[in-house]
């Protein structure tokens, strides 16, 4: 298959001295045998997730959920639930079911979901790897008594699946796991060594994919493809950690010219932040901005305002529509806009922000794709995924936990319990 991914890195590695690019590369190298060291030790489950061969379970359930439920209720939060948001906003659904996504404790979004479906005819899919996420048990415990009202008991074990983490040392401190063992509801299994925010090719995004009529062997293939030709997300992790610790830009500004793509971008930015932010000197701040939406709202900061940032820019060769602006005296002076293609005006727009960064003199890459396939996005999941662990062995930190994050769920069960926060 063609390359799911063209990357322009010119003007990026442009900014760097040939010995800042010597040593970058020399760093790199090391960042590149630790991760194979941790793949080969089975440390890092998310490298392997493309090639799964064994979806019949999966299968299975996203058939089960298609033939008997009108409504799919994914409950989960963060990394539980913008991969497969992302996925279904960049792809869209063939599915006659609806898939909603449920990851805020607001008792008013959860009353209007529950005034516009109907339960007799919902599933739900929770996801939480560790099982005892605060914010999803809230939701699950208000959906799983009302489901009990509306259906039989019996018939539980068809309308919930729980995804979680099934090691066996952990059983006594997994709840979801313990609720699915006393109720006899399936378990899709996360694996241990797969972290939340890097488990969209996992179960937790693949179910609700399915269900979605989405081809999820043609996402996983997009992902074998940049795993067997790495050498560009190498360079891309590597560049962005550079830029960061030689360039001085601390902020790096995630820019795809298609809104179908925004919750990639707060999937990406939740990857970014949360895996490399461990110290003040390990802490770029991603942040979203969609063209050309963002050229009237954020391209003056970009351009005039502080030099702090770094940009990375996302554009498709094809959008695959066929709308053109028609030929009519309306046009006047835009006359020269007469029966252009429509996706020629994204893309001119494209151009001519990227031209305007580097005529400011902001570090600029882009990212072009053939079109938005299932192919393309699931090379884009994993080209980020392993970009972020090349990042964060660059910058000498486990990408993978997020210690100030658990301090934060400690202190809400606290106040939760009635207890009082010492400071």
């Amino acid at each position: 298959m063609s390359q799911p991914i063209v990357f322009e890195f010119t003007h990026l590695m442009n900014r760097f001295s040939d010995v800042q690019l010597h040593t970058l590369f020399k760093k790199r190298e090391v960042a590149k045998q630790t991760l194979k060291q941790k793949r080969q030790n089975k440390e890092l489950g998310f490298l392997d997730l493309p090639y799964q061969t064994n979806f019949l379970d999966l299968k299975k359930s996203a058939q089960k959920i298609k033939n008997s439920c009108e409504t799919l209720l994914v409950i989960g939060i963060g990394g539980s639930s913008l991969g497969a948001k992302a996925a279904l906003q960049a792809l869209g659904t063939s599915s006659k079911t609806q898939i909603i996504f449920l990851e805020n404790p607001n008792p008013a979004t959860l009353e209007h979901t529950l005034k516009n479906i109907d339960l007799k005819k919902t599933a739900l899919n929770v996801i939480s790897k560790s099982g005892k996420t605060l914010e999803t048990l809230s939701l699950f415990f208000i959906l799983f008594e009302k489901l009990r009202k509306a259906i039989p008991e019996k018939e539980l074990k068809n309308r919930v699946w729980i995804t979680t983490e099934e090691a066996p040392t952990q059983l006594k401190e997994n709840f979801l796991y313990q609720i699915a063992q006393e109720y006899s509801l399936p378990v899709l299994p996360i694996a241990q060594n797969v972290p939340g925010r890097y488990s969209v090719l996992s179960a937790v995004g693949l179910l609700p994919l399915l269900v979605a009529g989405i081809n999820i062997e043609e996402i996983l293939s997009g992902a074998q493809t940049i795993d067997q030709n790495s050498r560009d997300t190498y360079l891309y992790g590597t560049l962005a950690y550079g830029t960061h610790q030689l360039l001085k830009k601390p902020l790096t500004v995630f820019f795809p010219y298609d809104e179908r793509l925004s919750l990639l971008s707060d999937w990406f930015c939740q990857l970014w932040a949360e895996s490399l932010a461990k110290s003040e000197s390990s802490g770029p701040t991603p942040l979203k901005a969609i063209g050309a939406l963002d050229q009237h709202s954020l391209l003056q900061l970009f351009l005039q305002g502080p030099q702090d940032k770094w940009y990375t820019l996302l554009t498709l060769e094809d959008y695959q529509s066929s709308l053109s602006i028609p030929q009519t005296k309306l046009l006047k002076e835009f006359s020269y806009l007469a029966n252009m293609p429509l996706e020629k005006v994204l893309q001119a727009e494209q151009k001519a922000t990227e031209a305007s960064l580097i005529q400011f003199e902001n570090p600029v890459c882009r990212l072009t794709l053939p079109s938005l396939s299932a192919y393309s996005l699931g090379a884009l999941f994993y080209h980020f995924e392993l970009a972020t662990a090349v990042a964060g062995y660059l910058y000498e930190i486990n990408p993978f936990d997020q210690p100030a994050v658990e301090q934060g769920k400690l202190l809400t069960r606290k106040l939760l319990k009635g207890e009082s926060l010492d400071f």
